[in-house]
């Protein structure tokens, strides 16, 4: 039972795995501002918010009390009131001002989200483009290798070399066979990585092309990522519409009622009343926060919140402009060593590999020779596309730091 569970898994992870379609950058972040469920939430989180905006006006109770007794005379009387208390306009104003504060809080902290999104996609999507371009070159060293091998494996037979060349080339080979299957593996984890974030019910792979074609545009003096900052500056809104609202417990609440109460027997007029008459008086009162120490002691700490919502805001600002400087300087860094394999260092490993062919042809080197010059123009290969997805990566992040 458990093995046929386990092979059903199986293959519903190679129907995912297997059965991608390519899609660009853009499209991918399209579908995800739709499926994402980390946006879907902070969707929800916004709607709670716009829902909720109406519970600041919330009337108190309305009282209403029965009495029976002798309240009037000895005999007994019955006497219906209703009671309701309300505050002023004001209240009820600053009151839904904080939930307005906090309901724009909730809309740009989606925007943020949005914003990370398109960056972690952006990062995954460089790193299945630059495993490509990985897989491209093993390959190309596991056919050099393979085709090392089968020359060794001839002239061990034709008694030109000794076994020790034959070992070494397949050696080689080997590793390069080990290197491309765990590459393929890291293509796979990032590939469920990619389709987690866009969480559509179809699967979606990279399209091939476009690793070298990242570019920075001339950014200027950065002055912070607006998406960002906004959500701190709406901080400062929040705590301020909370100071308000604070303030404002401390103005009176009135008290309006009616009773409507029998009186059996009789009046202050001589006249007598029975039990259906009734007698109506209405009422008004004043609610004065006199004992208000409570109150005010909360309203000298939501000042401190506003000035820590205040250097919340500097310290974001700071940390923004110190990450950008940061970043931008491994970037110059990364630049010029790319700009040198651009420039001479591929040239440099395609005619390290051509010399290195011939002269092994024309038997002018030996077995040893050959593998450290092959090496060496591949290697020059690997760290060119190395350092290209770490110049990409950089310049996602320095995107991600404008809002871009």
């Amino acid at each position: 039972m458990k093995s046929k569970y386990f092979n059903t898994i199986f293959l519903v992870f190679c129907i995912q795995i297997f059965s991608q379609t390519p899609v660009s950058l853009e499209t991918a972040y399209e579908k995800a501002l739709v499926n994402n469920l980390n946006l879907k939430s902070g969707q929800l989180k916004t709607e709670y918010q716009d829902r909720i905006k109406k519970s600041a006006v919330a009337i108190d109770p309305l009282s209403i009390t029965g009495e029976i007794g002798q309240m009037n005379s000895a005999y007994a009387d019955n006497a219906v009131s209703v009671h309701q208390t309300l505050r002023l306009p004001k209240f009820y104003k600053t009151q839904k001002q904080v939930l307005i504060e906090e309901w724009k809080n909730t809309m740009l902290a989606a925007d943020v989200q949005k914003m990370y999104l398109k960056r972690d996609l952006a990062l995954v999507y460089n790193t299945l483009n630059y495993l490509d371009e990985k897989q491209k070159l093993l390959e190309k060293t596991d056919s050099i290798y393979s085709g090392y091998h089968r020359r060794a494996e001839l002239r061990l037979r034709a008694g030109e070399s000794n076994i020790l060349e034959k070992t070494t080339a397949e050696n080689y080979r080997s590793q390069a066979e080990i290197q491309l299957q765990s590459l393929k593996q890291d293509r796979q984890l990032s590939l469920l990585q990619f389709n987690y974030l866009i969480n559509d019910a179809d699967s979606y792979s990279n399209e091939k092309g476009g690793f070298y074609d990242m570019e920075i545009s001339d950014y200027g003096i950065y002055v912070g990522n607006p998406a960002v900052l906004k959500q701190f500056e709406q901080q400062k809104n929040i705590e301020n519409a909370k100071l308000n609202a604070e303030k404002t417990k401390l103005l009176p609440s009135f008290n309006f009622g009616v009773t409507s109460a029998t009186q059996y027997g009789f009046g202050a007029d001589e006249r007598f009343y029975g039990h259906g008459k009734r007698f109506q008086s209405g009422m008004i009162g004043v609610g004065l926060p006199v004992f208000n120490t409570a109150q005010k002691s909360l309203i000298e700490g939501q000042k401190i919140n506003q000035q820590i919502a205040e250097n919340n805001y500097q310290i974001a600002v700071k940390n923004l402009k110190n990450q950008y400087a940061i970043t931008f300087g491994e970037y110059q860094k990364m630049k010029s060593e790319l700009d040198y394999y651009r420039s001479n260092g591929l040239k440099n490993a395609e005619t390290i590999m051509f010399t290195a062919n011939l002269l092994l042809k024309e038997g002018e080197i030996d077995y040893l020779e050959y593998t450290m010059l092959v090496n060496q123009s591949l290697g020059i290969q690997n760290r060119y596309i190395d350092t290209q997805k770490l110049i990409n990566e950089k310049l996602i992040e320095l995107n991600a730091l404008k809002g871009e």
